[in-house]
């Protein structure tokens, strides 16, 4: 039977632990949530069900919430989530999230697993962990996987702890996030570095970026504030406002850039 793990990501954390995981569970296929949401009623998978992506205000991603609210996960054996997340305390409201979505799908979550990883969430007032330190959470992120997939492979109930599961989503505004997500991408801007590759418009993973005249623009209508636009831009000529400017670019290296 076919284990199945469906991954969102932006700079490739979330992607990486979905293959190290995949690794090492026994037939296990991985599938991008991104290019299979118009698509998600035709999925009905079997076996192990995990998701895996990266906490965004302490809860799920909107595309991950509207995902998981609408596949078809009657067949699954156990069901699973694994959350990336960075130099945040306490890791997010996501299990709690989750557990309630599946609940009212009659389905239960038997696992949840928190993976910290590079952070490159450079909005607000901090900058990507600094360079010194990826080495170390890259090597931890892909032992946590195996553990991970240790649990998932026996099927054992088991939820990592997290301090603000309640609190975050509160205090970081989740709620207004998923609201405003979508057409929150009027920020986004290019200098005149932008040499009109279209890497931004290939690697954003819901399709928000179009070409006009040479240059991209952003559509407004299914941003997810992944930031793979900004950070994978080959000239760094990509900014949000003026708060990026100086900030440090991120992409996990052990991933390939597209597809995504």
């Amino acid at each position: 039977m076919t284990n199945t793990i469906f991954y969102f990501t932006g700079t490739g954390n979330s992607l990486k632990a979905a293959k190290d995981i995949a690794a090492e569970v026994e037939n296990s296929t991985v599938v991008s949530m991104a290019a299979s949401l118009e698509n998600v009623l035709g999925f009905a998978p079997q076996g192990a069900v995990g998701f895996v992506f990266p906490v965004y205000y302490f809860g799920l991603p909107k595309i991950v919430k509207e995902f998981i609210s609408s596949i078809d996960l009657s067949l699954a054996s156990y069901v699973y989530i694994a959350c990336t997340y960075g130099k945040t305390l306490g890791n997010g409201g996501c299990v709690s999230q989750t557990k309630k979505i599946l609940k009212n799908k009659g389905i239960k979550l038997n696992s949840a697993f928190y993976v910290k990883s590079v952070d490159n969430f450079i909005l607000w007032t901090w900058d990507v962990t600094p360079a010194a330190q990826h080495k170390a959470l890259h090597e931890n992120a892909q032992r946590k996987a195996g553990r991970i997939a240790k649990i998932v492979s026996k099927k054992a109930d088991y939820f990592d702890r997290s301090i603000n599961e309640y609190s975050g989503p509160v205090l970081f505004g989740y709620n207004r996030f998923i609201k405003t997500v979508n057409t929150n991408d009027k920020a986004f801007n290019y200098s005149d570095k932008c040499t009109s590759c279209g890497l931004c418009a290939d690697v954003c993973p819901t399709n928000n970026i179009r070409f006009y005249a040479g240059y991209p623009i952003w559509k407004s209508e299914t941003c997810q504030q992944c930031l793979a636009c900004l950070h994978l831009c080959p000239t760094s000529c990509i900014q949000y406002g003026k708060v990026t400017v100086k900030r440090q670019r991120y992409k996990n290296p052990h991933v390939t850039i597209i597809p995504y």
